[in-house]
């Protein structure tokens, strides 16, 4: 099966992970934040973003597990045939 023609990358993912340090019995409470917008690759997004993610990392009650930018990118395979 040949390849197509790669694709645009799709729309940037924002996905931000954090622990509260306090303890709902014996584990923290996991939060898993989606930033969405109508356009995800503005060029006020990432500082938003950063904004949030730096809010979070100076939290005493909070711990920033980890923060991406994501995208995929998808590549057709047509038949031989």
């Amino acid at each position: 099966m040949p390849l197509g023609t790669p694709g645009d990358p799709t729309a940037s993912q924002w996905k931000i992970t954090a622990n509260s340090l306090d303890s709902a019995g014996d584990y923290p409470v996991a939060f898993n934040v989606d930033a969405t917008t109508d356009n995800p690759d503005a060029p006020a997004v990432p500082a938003i973003v950063q904004k949030f993610v730096d809010l979070i990392d100076a939290s005493p009650d909070f711990r920033l597990m980890s923060a991406h930018r994501t995208y995929s990118q998808s590549q057709p395979i047509t038949p031989t045939g």
